[in-house]
């Protein structure tokens, strides 16, 4: 009991006076009961509305913190994924929960400073396009240093890409030397710096400098055919057929080189055999009917003496000399007068030209005639 005066406690439930102030109590013993009863429920009530508010706070701070760390989850596997702009979007609502949580701050800058890494590294991808590959290879060692200070796996899936780029610069340049190649020799020898490549890039390198080396020895050995160079044209060929074995369009084109030489073989020999055969035939045409007689006439003079003039051609295709003419003289009555023979000059005849022959029979007497029996000469020797 308390006096409803001065306040003080502990008084005896049946005083009248209170023995702090001395006044009277005048309190009723139910009155005393409720005030003792809500002097003990005040404070229960107290614990139990802090107790609710504390356990709802804590209800919605749960709730809070599982859609932040949703969403920070959420980002983090979008930007593993390279989707930036929706990782920033989560990072962002998750913020708006939790703006004075640091650690969502640090997430948006690194993935903020990825994407400009990025951005930097379609610059240098776009740079190896224009095979501006000296450039592109300092920006790539550039964003390498910046990137090793980092630790997040972000910056590691970077790293990967940045040396998938770098790769493609070496490939780059390995594709410029192999246009300017020209050769097998100096194909094949650019093989052996392919090991250093992963395999796919390496496997791509080989293909191209595979296909040049057919390329170059297709066009090689087309020239080589072309000028019936037959044996070069498939020493190209079985020289790209060392690395690209097993090839169809090189196959192909050997066996069409050997085809050819062996019909264009075939022809030569025939033509030799034709070139023999004319060749002979020109030497007996040469040898047996290159000089023609063109005129002969004979004429007897008042002494009686017959004169005899005519003409030979030759119509062979080599010089001629010491051509002979032979001849019989004859009367009207058909008795022989004489059997001579003459030359014919000048005594070299080169094909088309002509000589003269001339006698004299003497006593001929009237209406002589001449037969001409045999003309023969010799080929000019041949030289060489």
């Amino acid at each position: 009991m308390f006096c409803p005066n001065c306040g003080t406690n502990n008084i005896e439930n049946k005083a009248n006076y209170c023995h702090q102030c001395g006044k009277k109590l005048n309190i009723d013993t139910k009155r005393n009961r409720k005030i003792k009863i809500i002097t003990y429920l005040l404070p229960l009530i107290s614990i139990i509305i802090v107790s609710v508010i504390m356990a709802v706070t804590f209800f919605f701070e749960s709730k809070v913190n599982e859609k932040v760390i949703k969403y920070q989850d959420m980002a983090e596997r979008a930007a593993l994924s390279g989707e930036f702009d929706e990782a920033l979007s989560l990072l962002d609502d998750a913020i708006a929960y939790r703006n004075n949580y640091n650690i969502l701050q640090e997430d948006k800058k690194i993935i903020q400073s990825v994407v400009k890494f990025n951005d930097d590294l379609h610059v240098v991808e776009k740079k190896i396009m224009d095979e501006q590959f000296e450039t592109a290879q300092k920006e790539i060692n550039l964003l390498k240093r910046q990137v090793d200070k980092n630790q997040s796996p972000l910056y590691a899936k970077l790293t990967h890409e940045i040396e998938q780029v770098e790769t493609s610069v070496k490939v780059g340049e390995i594709k410029e030397e192999i246009i300017k190649l020209s050769s097998i020799n100096q194909l094949a020898e650019k093989l052996s710096t392919l090991y250093s490549l992963d395999l796919q890039e390496a496997s791509e390198l080989k293909q191209q400098i595979y296909t040049k080396m057919i390329m170059l020895s297709s066009t090689e050995a087309e020239k080589d055919l072309e000028n019936k160079h037959f044996n070069q044209a498939l020493y190209q060929v079985d020289a790209a057929l060392q690395y690209v074995v097993n090839n169809e369009k090189l196959i192909s084109l050997r066996d069409r080189i050997k085809e050819e030489k062996a019909s264009f073989e075939k022809a030569q020999q025939e033509r030799i055999d034709k070139a023999v055969l004319a060749a002979k035939q020109e030497e007996q045409l040469n040898l047996t009917k290159a000089v023609e007689l063109t005129t002969v006439e004979i004429q007897v003079d008042k002494f009686g003496d017959a004169y005899l003039n005519g003409t030979v051609q030759n119509k062979g295709t080599e010089t001629v000399h010491s051509i002979i003419v032979e001849f019989v003289v004859k009367n009207k009555d058909g008795v022989k007068l004489e059997d001579g023979k003459t030359n014919v000059f000048p005594n070299k005849l080169k094909p088309g030209e002509t000589g003269e022959f001339e006698h004299v029979t003497y006593s001929a007497k009237n209406d002589a005639k001449v037969e001409i029996k045999k003309i023969s000469w010799l080929l000019e020797e041949k030289k060489g």
